[in-house]
């Protein structure tokens, strides 16, 4: 692993979860694949990683299928890096993938950040404003203020409106201790939880996720009205 900048005094990795099968996203092309803007969206995605000092090693986690394929990508797109990063298969599940990335952090890991390889819309001060946020509180999500009215139902019908004030949305990358997410992680196979984000994972072990407010552009392509909404990011110069 390559020394880390001045700025930099702890061994954090990046684990990039790029295993889904993108069924969402009709086509032949896997969404994390496809081209935005002419760019493959995990490359946008990685390439905040690969700039940030922040960063020591990347770990992405692929289809099994696909393994060769994203390894060719990233090697044609960061010919001229000299950070150190891996691809390796994805679980089942996306719960499946983290856990096994964190199998393949070194053992002197401080801190590791979980992303999804289909957010793009990522930049180096998110990525510096959570390392600072997380060496104080363990574990730190970014997150948006909800716009809308949030209504909790049953079956066909409507049981009661939620604190719009309580309510906040979570996106990645979240970042967590080494030990505290590993940890928490073995727990969770050992009681059979199942979810759907990693800082729900260490709130069922008992931890405590900080969240830090951050811009709502940071959205999840899944659908072909993502990959609209994407191409206006970036067309309109937003982010």
């Amino acid at each position: 692993m390559e020394n880390l900048s001045d700025s930099c005094s702890h061994i954090n990795i990046a684990i990039v979860t790029a295993a889904g099968s993108g069924t969402r996203l009709m086509g032949d092309v896997k969404k994390q694949f496809r081209e935005l803007c002419g760019i493959p969206i995990i490359i946008r995605t990685l390439g905040v990683f690969f700039a940030s000092p922040i960063i020591s090693k990347i770990i992405v986690t692929a289809p099994e299928e696909d393994i060769e394929y994203c390894d060719l990508l990233i090697r044609e797109y960061f010919a001229d890096t000299s950070k150190t990063w891996i691809v390796i298969p994805g679980g089942v599940e996306r719960q499946d993938s983290i856990f096994g990335a964190l199998q393949n952090c070194p053992a002197d890991t401080d801190y590791v950040f979980i992303h999804d390889a289909v957010r793009p819309f990522i930049n180096q001060k998110l990525i510096l404003d959570l390392y600072e946020a997380v060496q104080e509180y363990l574990a730190v999500v970014p997150a948006a203020p909800s716009k809308h009215t949030i209504k909790l139902v049953e079956g066909d019908a409507v049981l009661y409106t939620l604190d719009r004030k309580k309510i906040i949305l979570a996106f990645t990358p979240q970042v967590f201790a080494y030990k505290l997410i590993q940890t928490a992680y073995e727990r969770a196979y050992q009681e059979g939880w199942n979810c759907t984000d990693d800082a729900s994972v260490v709130e069922l072990s008992g931890g405590k996720v900080h969240y830090l407010i951050s811009s709502d552009l940071n959205l999840k392509i899944t659908d072909e009205n993502d990959l609209f909404f994407a191409r206006a990011i970036i067309e309109k110069q937003l982010f």
